[in-house]
């Protein structure tokens, strides 16, 4: 009966570690994977100043599109860029971005508020940022800005990154101050 008891215990004991292996190997992997399919990824930063008064403040997360990951490929080598950085931000009213958009569909290049090139500054090792202030010469409604790798008013095939805003109405003399954050995390 002592025999029996003490298997019985040595079974119980064996397999609750056996399952406590198993559940923090799993734990560990779905941490490893998780942390090692981390995925580029960017923030936007949006506010619109009246008479120097702040009366817009937006924040959220943009959409990385097909051609920016093409272009993150080709940097890296495939096709050998060279000064194709992504730090020129442009404007539009359209209204939800796609991964699919080669440029804003209704970029604006007029108004004061047209395609520009943004100020750089590295955040940390893997993320930067880039800023750009906008004066509006007349009334306009901007809800979508892009950020792309070529300077070339409403032009195809280099929008990076694409981000929906809450749509803000512009009066002449209004400033709108775009602030994109790219993170290309490690893994």
């Amino acid at each position: 009966m002592k025999f029996r008891k003490r298997y019985q215990t040595f079974i119980v004991a064996f397999l609750v570690l056996t399952f406590g292996v198993y559940i923090g190997r799993q734990q560990a992997m779905s941490t490893f994977i998780g942390e090692a399919g981390a995925d580029p990824s960017g923030h936007v930063s949006v506010k619109a100043y009246r008479d120097g008064e702040l009366f817009y403040e937006y924040d959220d997360h943009n959409l990385i599109t097909t051609e920016g990951c093409t272009h993150i490929r080709d940097f890296m080598g495939w096709a050998n860029q060279t000064n194709q950085a992504c730090i020129y931000i442009s404007l539009s009213n359209d209204a939800v971005p796609m991964t699919s958009w080669v440029k804003l569909p209704g970029e604006i290049i007029g108004l004061g508020l047209a395609r520009a090139t943004g100020t750089p500054s590295a955040v940390n090792a893997t993320a930067y940022q880039v800023a750009y202030s906008w004066t509006a010469e007349a009334m306009a409604s901007v809800q979508c800005t892009g950020l792309h790798w070529d300077a070339t008013m409403d032009s195809h095939n280099n929008l990076f990154a694409a981000a929906s805003i809450s749509s803000v109405s512009l009066q002449a003399n209004d400033m709108l101050q775009v602030t994109w954050t790219v993170n290309i995390p490690d893994g």
